[in-house]
């Protein structure tokens, strides 16, 4: 055969360089000897005649290194060989190829796909100058410990005392009504503080950011567009600075423009306009609802200006005593921005490892049934002279061969994998930076990186196993077929026990989400979202306005042909958005700590609870009766009650909270409990003021109608644009949608966790048939002999099948052993099932179990009933 011949011949060239350089090396020791004596006996210093004979033998030394250079050069050709053989082999083994990139292809794919999402999120450099030294500061309660935004008298406090910080701003996105292309449209916008820009060290493109003055009371209304509003509603013209555009309710002027790609965290903003900020009187323009950023001075570390605003947080404690007991949280900036996501984003990170691990046993054991196949050609080669090292790098070099195939095939299915994630995560889920979610060099970098490790990790430990074989019996071998080894026998039992191990960690995990999402489909909302429709109004004007606009919009839109009831509320329940603050009875005692009473606070409209079919439980809702010059009233949940009035009839009783513009407020009515911060979060103590006595920015209007719920959203624009042709409208959508977008994280765990276990468990059944398959093939004379005989079928079925359950139940009893171990780390995400719920472990192994058993009764039972006569021939 040609390739025996080029192997021989590369071999003795091989033998043949290493055997004259070490004649070399004896000649010139000799020679230098020899010499060096003759120099010194003509009278040279020793080191004149040990310079002098170097140079006289420079020619040996350049032979030596020639020989050297043939040595590498013998290396790279046999590489290249081995890289060429590779191909033909495995072009012509088309079934083991495909099997083997299919395999690892989808493993690299998954790891792929997800660590796009882990680079832009955790490793991608944010986009500010010196972004380490940004942070986000929130507070966090008393006792309890949880974290809030930042309240305006707190920012004024720790601007005037606290020394660790360049800038600090803080800021809170608002909605801003103004002229569109059609007519009034509703943008987002920025409500921030002068120092915002410092802090994330950006300036303006184009003109210039907002100043100091510019953000107090009665100053000039300014604003600062971004690159993205400039650009799509401006046309991108550079004059526009200067311009004067309506903002709300008034006319601002265009200071600057932003570069592109700026961003406050992950918000998308159109417009930055001043927070007017009176530093004398800071709870005027809000409670604790603003997000704090600031910039570290240089030198200043992350610990000195925590501990800075600890002792700040202490001061500020004994001199307001609403403040007492209140802390301030200071998080670097991407640590704040990951912190709901990065347990996600690892938690996936690891079970793709899995997915991809169980796809390297694959491989390792597609590579060792292969290569032990082929023992009776390694031995040929070894008979010619080929050594162990070499014999190893012919198969390591198919394993790095099938690794690319399979890595260039990942990378592909990564590429696709990874935009179907973001939109399947762009409701679920803030990944970070996701509009940074993207392949790119360090992506391509980490697939390239993976596949070589692959190849080495699971392509290595097959081809060494494979390599230890007795010469005259791999011979001997030739033409009938080999044996398994001891060796080989204990490596193809732990490639298929850790498969089954792997597998049943992930069918577990998959296991509890799936629970998890059904029982949150089982949940009670407290309200009845079917055929209620939703829209997003802000209101600009003072507080006696806002209630008779939205008193108006009442009015028409429940004369509209359809529309069953029709109300408003500051922020729609599941989304997890209110207000909250300290209460006390009046007449009662005062509570010795205010937050030993508090209570979400809520502002709707009549006709909300109706609108929403939430459950009156006594008393009445609000109405007419109830105005702006009227006395205040409140409606209550049932969890009030239950928490601060159990024992005493709360309805007729006067509360005072420390809430917007606080009074005296009765509280006239009790309703049913709703799930308002989120379907896994038990309703809390709340309380319901009236939008028309306390009327708010924010309002999203609710309509229960009977109609198609498209054609009754034309019809509510139309009648808003009656009443303000101003007013503009976003979020227009159904309760339901609402409703699946609270749904949208957990079904995205279980889809993406179910998807990943349903991939290892397609992967590992095919590893354990081939695995199966060979073991069986490599007992065909045994089984032979046997039924030659007088064994009978089913005897031989039930010893092959006792090899593979007792592998089978190896697997699984470590499986869940680590499914149990590991399953604390989804803790979090899971809701109403334990994460040692019996029923899924018994699920996740009844379940592997039978593809376990599935896969090694097909060629059990097709070897029982083999032709002993056939079987013998190979003796």
């Amino acid at each position: 055969m040609r390739w025996i011949r080029v192997l021989r011949l590369r071999l003795r060239s091989l033998l043949r360089a290493r055997q004259v350089e070490q004649e070399l090396d004896e000649e010139l020791g000799h020679h230098m000897q020899r010499q060096i004596e003759a120099h010194l006996a003509a009278g040279m210093s020793p080191e004149e005649a040990r310079r002098t004979a170097l140079l006289e033998f420079g020619g040996i030394e350049q032979r030596k290194e020639e020989c050297r250079d043939a040595r590498g050069l013998v290396f790279v050709e046999g590489v290249w060989q081995d890289l060429g053989y590779a191909l033909r082999t495995l072009t012509k083994s088309r079934a083991f190829t495909t099997v083997a990139v299919l395999s690892i292809g989808l493993g690299i794919g998954a790891n792929t796909a997800i660590f796009t999402f882990v680079n832009a999120a955790l490793l991608k450099p944010l986009p500010y100058p010196q972004a380490e030294r940004i942070v986000a500061l929130q507070e966090r309660m008393p006792e309890s410990g949880t974290t809030t935004l930042v309240h305006p008298v707190s920012f004024v406090e720790w601007h005037e005392r606290a020394r660790s910080f360049e800038a600090l701003a803080i800021g809170q996105p608002l909605p801003v009504n103004t002229d569109g292309a059609d007519g009034a449209e509703m943008i987002s916008g920025f409500w921030s503080t002068a120092g915002l820009f410092r802090v994330f060290g950006v300036a303006p493109a184009l003109g210039r950011a907002f100043a100091e003055e510019e953000s107090r009371p009665g100053a000039a209304q300014v604003v600062v567009l971004s690159d993205g509003y400039w650009r799509r509603r401006f046309g991108a013209d550079f004059r526009v600075v200067g311009r004067t555009i309506r903002m709300g309710g008034s006319q601002a002027t265009v200071v600057g423009v932003m570069p592109p790609g700026f961003r406050v965290g992950t918000l998308n903003t159109d417009v930055y306009y001043p927070l007017p900020l009176d530093r004398s009187k800071p709870e005027a323009v809000g409670s604790r609802s603003f997000q704090c950023y600031g910039r570290l001075r240089l030198g200043v570390s992350l610990d000195a200006a925590r501990a800075e605003m600890t002792l700040i947080a202490d001061e500020i404690g004994h001199e307001i005593r609403a403040e007492k007991g209140w802390r301030v949280q200071v998080s670097d900036l991407r640590d704040a921005l990951v912190r709901d996501s990065r347990p996600a984003l690892l938690l996936l990170l690891g079970v793709v490892v899995f997915v991809l691990l169980i796809a390297c046993a694959n491989l390792a054991g597609l590579l060792l049934t292969r290569s032990v196949g082929r023992r009776s050609e390694l031995a040929l080669r070894a008979s010619l002279g080929a050594s162990r090292f070499r014999l190893v790098q012919q198969l390591v070099v198919e394993s790095l061969v099938l690794a690319g195939m399979g890595g260039a095939l990942g990378l592909l299915l990564g590429a696709a994998a990874s935009r179907g994630l973001v939109f399947l995560a762009k409701d679920a889920v803030e990944f970070g930076q996701m509009a940074d979610v993207r392949l790119d060099v360090s992506v391509v970098a980490f697939t390239v990186a993976l596949s070589v490790l692959t190849a080495i990790l699971f392509g290595l430990v097959p081809a060494w196993q494979v390599s230890r074989f007795n010469l005259q019996a791999a011979l001997a071998e030739h033409g009938r077929g080999g044996g398994d080894s001891r060796g080989q026998h204990r490596v193809r039992a732990a490639i298929m026990t850790s498969e089954i191990a792997l597998a049943v960690v992930l069918l577990a995990g998959s296991g509890l989400l799936l629970r998890t999402f059904a029982n949150l489909l089982q949940v009670k909302l407290g309200f009845e979202p079917e055929q209620v429709l939703t829209m997003k109004l802000f209101l600009t004007d003072d507080a006696p306005r806002r209630a008779n606009l939205v008193e108006s919009i009442l009015e028409r839109v429940e004369t509209l042909p359809g529309v069953r009831a029709v109300g408003t509320i500051q922020f729609l329940p599941l989304s997890g958005w209110t207000n909250n603050g300290p209460f006390y009875f009046v007449g009662r005692p005062k509570p010795t700590d205010p937050m030993n009473m508090a209570s979400d606070v809520s502002t709707v409209s009549r006709g909300y609870f109706e609108a929403m079919g939430i459950q009156l439980v006594r008393g009445r809702s609000f109405d007419l009766r109830d105005r702006m010059q009227s006395p205040r009233v409140a409606v209550v949940n049932q969890a009030f009650v239950d928490r601060y009035s159990p024992q005493q009839d709360p309805l007729g009783q006067v509360i005072l909270g420390d809430w917007a513009n606080p009074r005296p407020t009765e509280i006239v009515g009790i309703v049913g409990d709703i799930r308002h911060n989120g379907l896994t979060t038990e309703p809390r103590p709340t309380v319901f003021l009236a939008q028309a006595q306390v009327p708010g920015y924010i309002t999203f209007v609710v309509v229960r109608t009977s109609s198609d719920l498209q054609g009754m959203a034309a019809a509510v624009r139309r009648e808003i644009q009656q009443v303000d042709p101003s007013q503009a409208l976003t979020a227009v959508q159904s309760m339901r949608q609402y409703v699946s977008a609270a749904l949208a994280r957990p079904r995205l765990y279980a889809v993406l966790l179910g998807g990943f276990a349903a991939l290892a468990l397609v992967l590992s059944a095919v590893g354990l048939y081939g695995l199966m398959a060979y073991a069986v093939s490599q007992r065909t004379r045994e089984i032979g002999i046997r039924m030659a005989l007088g064994a009978r079928g089913p005897v031989v079925l039930r010893s092959i099948l006792a090899q593979g359950v007792r592998l089978a139940v190896i697997g699984l009893a470590t499986g869940t052993l680590c499914a149990m171990a590991m399953s604390r780390l989804l803790t979090a995400l899971l809701y109403d099932v334990s994460p040692n719920d019996p029923l899924t472990y018994v699920g996740a192994t009844v379940v592997l179990g039978g593809v376990a058993l599935a896969a090694a009764f097909v060629p059990a039972r097709r070897a029982s009933r083999v032709d002993p006569i056939l079987a013998l021939r190979y003796e």
